[in-house]
């Protein structure tokens, strides 16, 4: 009875390293941002959108494309949305992420309340992941400065109630910036914003291996021994 009890200890020992490392994420990149442009743009991102007597703020914005980043240099709430290629399965998919770098404001400037907004398209609906349903539909906000972040969340529901996003087909995303505390109205025209995304990635568990899916079975006779054993 000793030894199956040792060999069960062995085998929950194995069975953890093997759980542990199973946690292992598995990226799906939706853009890295390279040569990026947006397929659509709104509010102060467009260009005629973002002229007073379209209502926007009155400031042009400059969108760059670069090799390995895409640049948003504008002033008041804008937002653009990218199609991708062709839908991508992200099935299983736990954790969404997506990393930016703000340069303006500056740190010398301190920290603003703000948001950088994100959502994912399925094909059927838009689900709205960084919106806050509690303050009425508006954007979930937090204090930023100069510094590179990464925003993520760990489900992929509408944040305003709608239908789920379905991972299995995954058509577009969007983005939004409203600099809120950083704007016209505080800082007078000409303080615009300026941010720079350089990823946007989904992250799916690794396979398991083939020993972490034979190990149940392997634990369950071994209990099994050990229980016959007390019995004999």
């Amino acid at each position: 009875m000793k030894d199956v009890k040792q060999f069960v200890s062995a085998l929950a020992t194995a069975s953890g390293f093997l759980l542990a490392s199973s946690v292992h994420a598995q990226v799906i990149t939706l853009s890295d941002f390279h040569n990026f442009n947006l397929s659509a743009t709104y509010a102060n991102w467009d260009a005629s959108g973002s002229q007073i007597i379209s209502g926007g703020e009155g400031y042009t914005p400059t969108l760059t494309s670069g090799p390995t980043s895409f640049e948003v240099n504008a002033l008041g709430y804008g937002s653009g949305a990218y199609n991708l290629a062709s839908p991508i399965n992200a099935s299983g998919a736990y954790e969404w992420q997506l990393t930016f770098t703000i340069s303006n404001p500056t740190a010398a400037q301190g920290t603003f309340w703000m948001n950088p907004g994100l959502d994912i398209a399925d094909g059927t609906h838009l689900v709205h992941l960084t919106a806050a349903n509690t303050a009425g539909g508006y954007l979930d906000y937090g204090n930023y400065t100069a510094g590179t972040y990464t925003i993520y969340g760990n489900n992929f529901n509408d944040t305003l109630g709608g239908a789920p996003l379905d991972l299995t087909t995954i058509t577009a995303f969007n983005l939004e910036f409203d600099p809120a505390g950083y704007d016209a109205s505080q800082h007078g025209p000409g303080t615009p914003y300026d941010i720079t995304y350089s990823s946007l990635v989904l992250l799916v568990p690794e396979p398991g291996s083939v020993a972490l899916f034979g190990l149940p079975g392997l634990l369950w006779a071994a209990r099994r021994r050990l229980k016959i054993t007390k019995n004999d």
